[in-house]
C-alpha cells in the first residue's frame, strides 16, 4: 500500500495520532482500538503503539500486522487465531489471547509486566509461553494434560482449572512451585 492508501485505511479504522515510516509501518502515539470491526486480518503493518492495542472481537486468522512493541496492553481475544506468530515482542502490561483456537503459545513475548491470559483455547502444552509474568497466568479451560512449558516465574497466581491435568502432576508441581496455583483440585 502507498501512503495515501494507508492513511485512508487508518481513517476508516478510526486510528489517530500516527506517523507512517518510509517502509509503510504505522507508529501510534496512543491507543489503537480496532475491535468489533469484523476484520479477518490487520489491514496495515503497525510498528510501535505507545498505548493499548486492541484487535479483539474480530475474525482474525493471524496476527500479521500487529505492532512489534505495545506500551501498555495487547488484546487479541475472541478471534479465530490458531497461532501467536506475529504477536508483539514487547508488551508493557497485559497480554490477553483467550477465546481463540490457539494450539501453541509459540510467538508469545518473552516476559509480561502484567497478566497473561490464554484461557479457553485448544492448548495441549504451554511450550512457547512467556518465561516471566509479573502478574497472573490463566491457562484454564484448555486441553492441557501437562504443565510442560510453564513460565519459570509467575508473580501472582496460575489458574489452570478446567484442564485434564492428572492429579499427580498437579500435586508434584504445587510442591515445587513458588507461586499460587489454582486448579480443579483446590
Amino acid at each position: 500500500m502507498n501512503k495515501k492508501e494507508i492513511e485512508k485505511k487508518l481513517e476508516e479504522l478510526g486510528v489517530e495520532n500516527y506517523s507512517i515510516t518510509n517502509d509503510g509501518t504505522v507508529d501510534v502515539n496512543g491507543t489503537v482500538d480496532i475491535s468489533f470491526k469484523n476484520l479477518t486480518k490487520i489491514p496495515v503493518q503497525f510498528g510501535v503503539v505507545k498505548g493499548d492495542f486492541n484487535c479483539s472481537n474480530n475474525k482474525l486468522l493471524s496476527l500479521d500486522g500487529s505492532p512489534k512493541s505495545v506500551g501498555v496492553s495487547f488484546f487479541c481475544h475472541k478471534n479465530h487465531l490458531t497461532s501467536l506468530a506475529g504477536a508483539p515482542r514487547f508488551v508493557g502490561k497485559a497480554f490477553i489471547c483467550r477465546n481463540n483456537r490457539l494450539t501453541s503459545l509459540t510467538g508469545s513475548p518473552e516476559s509480561i509486566n502484567g497478566n497473561f491470559d490464554c484461557a479457553e483455547n485448544e492448548l495441549v502444552s504451554l511450550v512457547g509461553s512467556p518465561r516471566a509474568i509479573n502478574g497472573s497466568f490463566d491457562c484454564s479451560n484448555n486441553k492441557l494434560t501437562t504443565l510442560e512449558g510453564i513460565p519459570l516465574y509467575v508473580e501472582m497466581v496460575l489458574y489452570c482449572g478446567g484442564n485434564p491435568i492428572p492429579k499427580d502432576v498437579m500435586t508434584d508441581f504445587k510442591g515445587m512451585s513458588a507461586f499460587l496455583i489454582i486448579s480443579d483440585e483446590d
